[in-house]
């Protein structure tokens, strides 16, 4: 039973090995794709690198921003208050979310015009090309303003709770 199980498994890949060149050249190759692919995934691995970095504070320890003045949390922290703490990070962290949510609209949307423009001017590839890394340099910028001022905003928020609980 096991070898006529080998056997049919083996007489199947050899006829359908031949077709595999064939549908491998009916693709075709479009370079914008594989330009696209690159600046996305470049750009949307440095939003998500951000997003990783604060996911892994804890807010009863830490604030989010680079710059903002870290005042620790006294180290006795009630239930409550470190409830209120993790609960203003979460809100925080679902703000970013939907940031990077919006910077990969933005970049699809991009992506979209690029192909589109680089399939109306035939002999304006490399100026297609710098308008969209452009594009999409200021699009990660916009994202990583937002980032920084819904940090500083965090920090912020925290910083008045923190406050409130010592005095």
């Amino acid at each position: 039973m096991k070898t006529g199980m080998n056997k049919t498994l083996l007489i199947a890949t050899l006829m359908t090995l031949p077709a595999w060149p064939l549908a491998a050249q009916q693709r075709g190759y479009d370079p914008t794709e594989q330009v696209v692919k690159e600046v996305v995934a470049f750009t949307l691995h440095r939003a998500a690198e951000e997003i990783l970095r604060v996911s892994r504070i804890d807010p009863v320890y830490q604030g989010y921003s680079r710059h903002y003045v870290v005042r620790h949390a006294p180290p006795r922290l009630d239930s409550y208050s470190r409830k209120q703490l993790h609960r203003l990070a979460a809100d925080h962290q679902r703000k970013l979310a939907g940031y990077e949510r919006e910077l990969d609209r933005e970049l699809d949307k991009l992506a979209r015009e690029y192909q589109r423009d680089t399939r109306k001017s035939k002999g304006h590839q490399r100026k297609a090309h710098d308008k969209f890394q452009r594009k999409v340099e200021q699009a990660y910028d916009k994202f990583a303003f937002k980032t920084a001022r819904e940090h500083d905003r965090f920090d912020q928020q925290r910083d008045r709770f923190l406050r409130s609980i010592r005095g």
